[in-house]
């Protein structure tokens, strides 16, 4: 998972988590984590508990669209 989360760097994403969700910015992917920010500040994920990971869909107007799981 590790690998797969690299190639979000930078990027806006949304994580589906074994007991919840977080979403941010990517801005580092280290040993079996990775630290994610956005309008509340800075939170780290533990890889182990990551479930789903993509980045966020954005409408014609550059806002976030809604996410709406299956």
């Amino acid at each position: 998972m590790r690998e797969l989360a690299e190639r979000f760097i930078g990027k806006d994403v949304y994580i589906n988590l074994l007991d919840g969700r977080a979403d941010g910015v990517i801005k580092e992917v280290t040993g079996n984590g990775i630290v994610l920010e956005n309008k509340n500040g800075v939170q780290v994920v533990n890889l182990d508990y990551v479930v789903k990971l993509r980045e966020y869909p954005y409408n014609k107007k550059g806002k976030r669209s809604t996410i709406t799981d299956m």
